[in-house]
């Protein structure tokens, strides 16, 4: 008797706090602020509320992956360069995000997106022989965007097909959010049983209250308020002024053969190749990969939900990329191919092609540095300021 007494107030505790904060969060919590667009954190790229919440006129998704981490503390991040404008990138990605996630994402906010734009910033990388990595995917797997992608009636069959399909042969190597997703899939096309629709309602508001929770906890520690007021401020960027800024203080630096960043050389030089040609990427080229169908997919997104999309197409670094003998005309197949689906789909494309030999472009291997953040910040700050109504 006392142990069922004893269940029933751990039960009714458990409930009750549940529902107290589900009040908070619908009452309290408003996730608004400018400042979400540019914080870097990964709770906020897997919540759709997060980011749908804070999609205004002047607010475009640049999709990318880990060049969001670096040089964050500098004037020529993001984070910072837009900080005295009105327009606020909502940056999305980090380590592991690449073409696939993206379109899920995009699918799942873009009925939530006053300004028609969308940003994606391809790395060279992500077009391995293999494309993504299935473990990879699953760890930045958002169900919460899957969910939305799936309610999103502006989807053509082909695009929720092809995205259905890639998502469950990764999945494969997490079978528990595999099972799930297939139920979901089972419920979008009216198969799921009463208790498949019963569960996903459980389990859809369980995640979407679990990310809120998130998002609030990682406002207050980078100090973001929950419905905070955009300032009126300046438009004007004088990217040429950065530009010889950034430079400037690159060459104040200790110098090396790639162009690195000093800090970064240091801590690399330990880890480059003992001889030239080592490198993986030497042998495998980016020429042919399954991640051109998942670019083709996220562009499949923006015509069917008719937002207009740039891609900006990162260059590798040419200087390192010699060292490890990977071949010209494998990068140039590489641009090639990115030229080609922008001209199909009638994409605008920020080509850094002749950028692989510009001083100061990349901190390190692959990420952007100074000089190079300042170029691809002004191609995203062109992008949105066209056509813009005053």
């Amino acid at each position: 008797m006392k142990k069922a007494a004893a269940f029933l107030l751990a039960a009714a505790l458990f409930f009750g706090t549940i529902a107290g904060c589900h009040v908070y969060m619908g009452r309290k919590a408003a996730l608004q602020n400018p400042e979400v667009a540019t914080w870097v954190n990964e709770e906020k790229y897997k919540s759709h509320a997060g980011i749908a919440q804070n999609l205004d006129k002047d607010v475009i998704p640049v999709f990318g992956s880990s060049e969001f981490d670096h040089l964050k503390g500098t004037a020529y991040h993001p984070t910072q360069m837009f900080s005295k404008t009105t327009f606020h990138p909502m940056l999305i990605g980090t380590g592991y995000y690449q073409c696939l996630g993206h379109a899920i994402t995009l699918a799942s906010i873009g009925e939530s997106m006053t300004n028609k734009k969308a940003v994606l910033i391809l790395s060279p990388q992500w077009f391995k022989k293999e494309g993504v990595v299935d473990e990879a995917f699953a760890s930045r797997f958002s169900e919460t965007h899957y969910l939305a992608m799936l309610d999103n009636e502006k989807l053509s069959d082909k695009t929720k097909e092809y995205i259905q399909n890639r998502t469950n042969k990764l999945l494969k190597v997490d079978p528990p959010t595999l099972e799930r997703v297939q139920m979901y899939e089972r419920i979008d096309q009216g198969e799921g049983s009463f208790w498949d629709k019963a569960y996903k309602k459980f389990w859809n508001t369980f995640l979407d209250e679990k990310e809120r929770f998130s998002i609030v906890a990682g406002m207050k520690r980078a100090g973001i308020k929950m419905d905070g007021k955009k300032q009126p401020k300046k438009e004007d960027l004088d990217f040429e002024q950065y530009k010889e800024k950034a430079v400037a203080e690159c060459e104040a630096e200790e110098q090396n053969p790639f162009y690195f960043d000093s800090k970064y050389y240091r801590k690399l030089k330990k880890i480059l190749p003992g001889k030239k040609g080592s490198s993986k990427h030497a042998r495998n080229g980016y020429s042919v990969s399954p991640e051109y169908d998942d670019l083709k997919s996220f562009l499949d997104v923006c015509k069917d939900m008719g937002i207009e999309p740039m891609l900006v197409m990162m260059p590798v670094n040419g200087y390192y990329y010699d060292y490890t003998e990977f071949p010209k005309e494998a990068r140039q197949k590489y641009y090639q191919n990115i030229r080609d689906i922008a001209e199909e789909y009638g994409a605008k494309l920020a080509d850094f092609s002749e950028d692989e030999y510009t001083p100061y472009f990349f901190c390190d291997r692959v990420h952007l540095g100074k000089k190079g953040w300042v170029d691809v910040n002004e191609s995203i700050y062109r992008f949105y300021q066209e056509n813009k109504k005053e």
